[in-house]
């Protein structure tokens, strides 16, 4: 039997062939096709492991975030990503669109939505449901809401679902572009994505419940004890009395006593040692709280360093820049939305930014840039020092090196009348082969730096009365030329 196939470069290929060269568009490995899994129905349980050896859900997370160490820590993570700058690139989008989506986020509540994404790092992750309207025959969000975590849960196919009061254990599943979901290093096998709760649970538990032993630890052993004595006539009623006494001595330091009886006042000697124990494990509980949600341990190690120091905030600013790559998924996920209910077509990107604003960090950076031959457009300058249109000048064009020459190091006009005709001698007499050889160094130099690099590795031979005057005459010439250059 014929075989079918086409002739491609010369060789007979068969259809059955050709199919093969085909990319299998089938997913192979999921939960319903994989050896050993059982399905619990609709739900996917979430598979922290804190969550699973405590048999709870995420609710407990909640109480530990309300604890200072912990709050502390998540503020400035939080404030860093509120904080940053952010702008709206057209990139291949249409003018329109651009100029549509941009006006759309400036009615939006930015800085709230990016707070509430933000427990998506704390929690795992974090549903935000987008209020829809129609408005001037646009579909566009007006409103963000950050909705608990635990009133949702995922199905086995990875899909949001609500716990619907009516729709049973199966949950209502959500429909498309109605929620974001940030969610921290999720995967196919966890969607619900990986917790910084879990990671300092036990550490403030322990925080809490050591912090609790202290306290009676040091209303025990932190004050003096009072011990008093009575005599073999004393009865219960009378022990009573003078136990009486005895309490508010303490507490007022004023007691009214028998006269046959004795007062001992013993300090808890020896009992420092057990206190230091329980202070530095509070104190390792705090570091491993800090080290789990900063990265670093700085403002709890009293041996911090500068060095130690300067690292722990570079390890601090990597996990604000994962922070804020969460959200800006998110964003520009509801920019692709947006774009594709209304217009259609690319759609603009969002982006954080630095925005230094004319910071000593950034001058000095681009002055260094400036000096190792960088020139700058006005749009950068307007972008990174925030000026204004009409605030500069149109750049020079610098590409002539002797026309910088004139900008960087102006020589006095009363010099180069004086010394011009010198240097009309100087070519007629025998220093002549000395000015040509400076005016090969100035038209091949860069900027006056490098005329008197130059001028010092050519004339290394003269002696220091004449360098300078051959410096000066360096100067001169390259002064001169810029002004020729400009002039022409």
């Amino acid at each position: 039997m014929n075989k079918q196939g086409l002739y491609i470069g010369g060789d007979f290929v068969t259809f059955a062939e050709a199919k093969k060269s085909q990319p299998n568009i089938h997913q192979i490995a999921s939960r319903s096709t994989v050896s050993g899994y059982s399905s619990l129905g609709s739900v996917l349980p979430n598979p922290d492991i804190v969550l699973k050896k405590m048999g709870k859900d995420i609710k407990v997370y909640k109480d530990i975030k309300a604890h200072p160490v912990v709050k502390g820590c998540l503020r400035p993570r939080k404030a860093a990503v509120k904080a940053k700058a952010w702008r709206i690139v057209q990139d291949e989008a249409l003018d329109q669109v651009f100029d549509h989506i941009n006006s759309i986020f400036k009615k939006l509540q930015i800085n709230k939505i990016t707070g509430a994404m933000f427990d998506g790092t704390f929690f795992g992750y974090q549903p935000c449901e987008i209020q829809w309207a129609n408005q001037d025959g646009a579909w566009l969000p007006v409103d963000i809401q950050a909705m608990p975590p635990d009133w949702f849960f995922f199905d086995p196919d990875n899909n949001l679902r609500f716990k619907d009061k009516n729709a049973g254990q199966a949950g209502l599943l959500i429909e498309p572009r109605k929620y974001l979901v940030p969610t921290q290093d999720a995967s196919y096998d966890n969607p619900y994505g990986e917790p910084d709760a879990a990671l300092v649970f036990w550490a403030t538990a322990f925080l809490q419940g050591g912090l609790e032993f202290w306290v009676r630890f040091t209303e025990k052993y932190g004050s003096p004890w009072v011990i008093g004595k009575y005599g073999n006539n004393y009865d219960e009623a009378k022990q009573e009395v003078l136990l009486n006494n005895l309490y508010n001595m303490v507490q007022d330091a004023v007691a009214v006593i028998p006269d046959n009886s004795q007062i001992e006042i013993i300090e808890a000697a020896g009992k420092s040692a057990s206190a230091d124990v329980f202070e530095k494990f509070l104190m390792y509980c705090r570091s491993e709280i800090n080290i789990a949600l900063l990265g670093q341990n700085q403002t709890t190690e009293a041996s911090a360093n500068r060095a130690s120091a300067t690292a722990g905030a570079q390890v601090t600013a990597d996990i604000s820049d994962g922070d804020c790559e969460m959200t800006a998924e998110q964003f520009q996920l509801l920019i692709d939305w947006i774009v594709d209910y209304n217009w259609g077509g690319p759609s603009p990107q969002f982006e954080y930014f630095e925005d230094s604003n004319g910071g000593i960090e950034q001058a000095d950076r681009d002055s260094k840039l400036y000096a190792a031959g960088t020139r700058f457009t006005n749009q950068y300058r307007m972008r990174e020092y925030g000026f204004q249109e009409g605030d500069l000048a149109e750049p020079v064009d610098e590409s002539n090196s002797s026309v910088a020459f004139a900008e960087y190091r102006p020589v006095q006009q009363s010099f180069i009348e004086r010394t011009a005709p010198e240097l009309e001698q100087a070519a007629a007499d025998p220093l002549d082969a000395m000015v040509n050889r400076l005016r090969k160094i100035v038209k091949s130099a860069k900027d006056f730096q490098a005329v008197q690099e130059a001028v010092l590795a050519e004339f290394s031979e003269m002696d220091a009365s004449g360098m300078v005057k051959i410096m000066e005459v360096a100067m001169t010439l390259a002064e001169l030329e810029g002004r020729g250059e400009v002039s022409s």
